[in-house]
């Protein structure tokens, strides 16, 4: 009887972790956008904001790249590199908006008891991929075919590091999550944010939407700028506009993005820059697209001018800008959490995110800590972020 032959599939590539010089050649691409934008991160240990730290490298498998960042607790941190500022500190920060004092307390005492959990889990010694520094980060195309490679790889390059994926949810990656735990992952709920998906058909106008057109298509006080004429010269204005929303407004526990990032993000097209500019040239408002794969984008970089009454309507015109541009284009915009009954009221799909922490290799008192909160968030959190409607 003739021998059989064996037939074996060829081992799977590992990942390379990269840094520095090795990562700069690695990440290709051309002169502008996110390549661009990573290459001067890896290559200079330039810090998009003041409050965003961690060492920044690359991560490849096969034809797949992407970013990667490394961290341990700072203080000082923006959410978007620190779980503890995500779930600790832009909570208690919140506070003050309760309008119930018992209910303050008893978040406020709730807190105290997360902050314990999350210390036992040293949930800020983590290690990030696909982290582009940025509150939402665009999930590209070839990441579901890597997970478990670039998994691996992370763990043997930080043994005392959770390994950490943001901004998975179902509209803008779907079965990622299945994917993830399939992997080992677990979920822990971050927040809901709001989809705008024109990739197959056109989006849905809303009467709220047909409102705010004919309430400005008359409206001669300003006039649309494209990103051919966003100058250097606007470099300080832009981040005032940021500035003035983000930070004043909203919460300093935000990216404090300034102006030498924005001067950097004109000239290297890392960020594509529209806004209004009013009858002396002035810009009043801004905002900034960052886009992987040519379909997936993202709005990390908005602002207006809040000292202007707000009945000039300034965030509804922006808005309108952002979401032609989506609709010509046909892409998927994550516009991110915050404004719910504002962009659902203009056809966003809601969709609740995760963080996907890989544990299975850290201590058994760290993975416990990690799968307690899991259960607090998915069972406690998640369903009140539901139902707010936040």
């Amino acid at each position: 009887m003739a021998a059989s032959t064996l037939h074996t599939s060829p081992p799977e590539p590992s990942a390379q972790v990269l840094w520095s010089t090795e990562a700069v050649r690695a990440i290709g691409g051309g002169d502008f956008g996110a390549p661009a934008y990573w290459r001067r991160v890896v290559g200079e240990t330039f810090r998009p904001a003041m409050n965003l730290n961690g060492r920044a490298g690359w991560v490849s498998h096969g034809a797949f790249g992407c970013p990667i960042t490394v961290h341990d607790r700072r203080r000082t941190d923006s959410y978007p590199v620190s779980l503890m500022t995500q779930y600790l500190d832009y909570p208690r920060a919140e506070l003050n908006h309760f309008s119930s004092g018992p209910l303050r307390l008893a978040v406020r005492l709730g807190l105290v008891a997360f902050e314990a959990i999350l210390r036992g889990a040293i949930a800020d010694r983590t290690v990030q991929w696909n982290s582009w520094m940025f509150s939402t980060n665009p999930v590209p195309e070839g990441l579901l075919g890597s997970v478990g490679a670039i998994t691996r790889s992370l763990v043997r390059e930080f043994p005392e590091h959770a390994v950490v994926l943001r901004n998975v949810d179902e509209v803008g990656a779907p079965g990622l999550a299945d994917q993830l735990v399939q992997q080992g992952y677990r979920l822990l709920t971050s927040r809901i944010v709001h989809c705008f998906d024109a990739r197959q058909r056109p989006l849905r106008g809303t009467s709220t939407l047909r409102r705010d057109g004919k309430e400005f298509a008359g409206d001669t006080r300003y006039r649309w700028v494209h990103p051919s004429e966003i100058l250097d010269s606007d470099a300080a204005r832009i981040a005032e506009l940021y500035r003035m929303l983000y930070l004043d407004k909203h919460s300093r526990l935000n990216p404090h993005y300034d102006e030498g990032f924005v001067r950097a993000a004109i000239r290297g097209r890392w960020l594509e820059f529209h806004g209004l500019r009013d009858r002396l040239g002035r810009l009043v408002g801004i905002w900034g697209y960052f886009t992987i794969d040519t379909t997936i984008t993202t709005v990390p970089f908005i602002g207006y001018d809040t000292t202007l009454p707000p009945e000039l309507g300034l965030y509804r015109q922006l808005f309108l800008g952002i979401h032609r541009e989506v609709n010509d284009r046909k892409q998927l915009l994550n516009y991110s959490s915050g404004a719910g009954e504002f962009k659902r009221r203009r056809g966003a799909v809601p969709a609740v995110e995760y963080n996907a922490v890989f544990d299975r290799h850290l201590p058994e008192r760290r993975r416990m800590a990690f799968r307690i909160a899991g259960l607090l968030l998915n069972r406690l959190a998640r369903p009140w972020l539901e139902a707010s409607g936040l």
